[in-house]
């Protein structure tokens, strides 16, 4: 496999978590609504991480083709729209029920704001490795044998929408302000594309602080012991849990055995998976396969 090795600094990474202040800013100038902004904030990374992925891979053949990306955009889509309606469920509970916004200074906010959704979201993330049934769910995003910005978002409807509970809701209850809400959002929607992009460099240190796709291709190894990393926007809480990894990029990515699950282009399947047996067979034998704790990637 060739790896762009010589490339030093992953800058459309970092460009962009440049760029969040800035958008952040316009998005207050301007009053757009925060569903907006983000959308708009998407569309704008999507665009220069895909540019950035043809102009330098990390791996050439981790590339999407046209099939991957009607395959990932049509999913893309269908999440899309479940976070849309997560997000109107959630803002009815807001007006209905949780307190006003806080005092504390808007910095503060946006700071404790990020390390309490990655909380809940790490720990969400880990027990969807458990073998249990939330990893039935998770299995489709870590179902592809490549990584890139395409399948960044490639994950079931109900991921999407527990993931957007436990980063949102917590920070709902605290009562941050709006800004600070649209300030953690965009800085999670860039983390979550780029540290998917198939894109050569390193944003150095910084991936001690920041989620790097460094990183994150461990979470995906088909290696058992390379694959920590649960979380994506800030590896703190790996780092205080036990569960950092450093090291060379993995050789595969995907499941540790793809021979137990559906096809990646098997899209109705995977979807249906959370509603099915993991496995066919029956009897004591199956139930010490199935129990034996995390056999995925």
């Amino acid at each position: 496999m060739t790896e762009r090795r010589h490339v030093r600094w992953h800058w459309p990474h970092l460009l962009l978590l440049a760029g969040i202040p800035l958008m952040a800013t316009i998005t207050q100038r301007l009053q757009w609504s925060a569903s907006s902004a983000l959308f708009g904030w998407l569309v704008f990374n999507l665009a220069v991480l895909a540019q950035a992925e043809r102009w330098r891979p990390f791996r050439p053949e981790w590339q999407a083709t046209p099939r991957h990306v009607r395959r990932d955009g049509a999913i893309g889509m269908l999440n899309l729209a479940t976070d849309a309606a997560a997000s109107a469920a959630l803002t009815a509970l807001v007006v209905a029920y949780l307190p006003g916004h806080s005092t504390w200074p808007l910095a503060v906010q946006i700071v404790v704001g990020l390390l309490v959704a990655e909380f809940g979201a790490y720990w969400m993330h880990r027990w969807s490795h458990s073998g249990q049934w939330l990893w039935r769910v998770h299995l489709l995003h870590h179902r592809p044998d490549r990584l890139n910005v395409a399948n960044a978002i490639t994950a079931h409807p109900i991921n999407a929408v527990y993931d957007k509970l436990v980063r949102v809701l917590p920070l709902l209850v605290l009562g941050l302000a709006p800004e600070a809400m649209v300030g953690i959002a965009l800085f999670g929607l860039t983390q979550t594309l780029a540290v998917h992009a198939n894109v050569a460099g390193s944003i150095g240190p910084l991936d001690r602080l920041v989620g790097s796709a460094e990183l994150h291709r461990l979470h995906h190894s088909t290696r058992a012991e390379e694959a920590g990393n649960y979380g994506t926007a800030l590896p703190l809480w790996d780092q205080v849990f036990g569960t950092y990894r450093r090291g060379d990029a993995p050789v595969r990515v995907g499941v540790f055995d793809p021979s137990r699950y559906p096809s990646e282009w098997r899209v109705g399947a995977l979807l249906a998976w959370p509603f099915r047996t993991l496995l066919p067979c029956r009897g004591i034998a199956c139930l010490a396969r199935c129990c034996r704790g995390p056999h995925l990637a």
